[in-house]
């Protein structure tokens, strides 16, 4: 079965050229929560006590960095929008790059009208080994 497992995960990665990882861990999580359900649900009372409830900083998955070159200057870029610059598609050449690659979103410009505003995504968070503030 891990075989075929592999086999998927890569045929994934390979065709879609895109980060997968987060929606995989994501499906997989789901996949392992309802096969504990439909257990404890059909076991009755034979079934085990259910764990104690984890803090919910626990809970987040960890975005493993990008399986993809990022140039330096990339790296800069998203480097000054961690640290705050708000960065808008006319300021940034290689916008396009960063948000189908999922590293950035677009936001409305605040001033309601203008170019829009790149965000840090969570990969794009994990791509310069920073963590998100809260």
């Amino acid at each position: 079965m891990s075989d075929a497992k592999n086999t998927l995960h890569a045929l994934l990665d390979a065709y879609l050229r895109c980060p997968v990882d987060a929606a995989r861990s994501e499906l997989e999580q789901a996949l392992r929560s309802y096969q504990t359900d439909w257990i404890r649900a059909h076991a009755g009372a034979d079934a085990p006590p259910l764990p104690a409830a984890a803090p919910a900083s626990a809970a987040k998955p960890a975005v493993s960095k990008p399986r993809f070159p990022i140039a330096s200057a990339d790296l800069e870029v998203l480097k000054r929008l961690a640290d705050g610059w708000p960065g808008t598609t006319a300021e940034v050449a290689r916008w396009a790059w960063f948000e189908n690659r999922e590293l950035v979103a677009l936001d409305p410009n605040p001033a309601g009208e203008g170019p829009e505003v790149l965000r840090l995504t969570p990969l794009g968070w994990a791509a310069i080994g920073r963590l998100p503030p809260d």
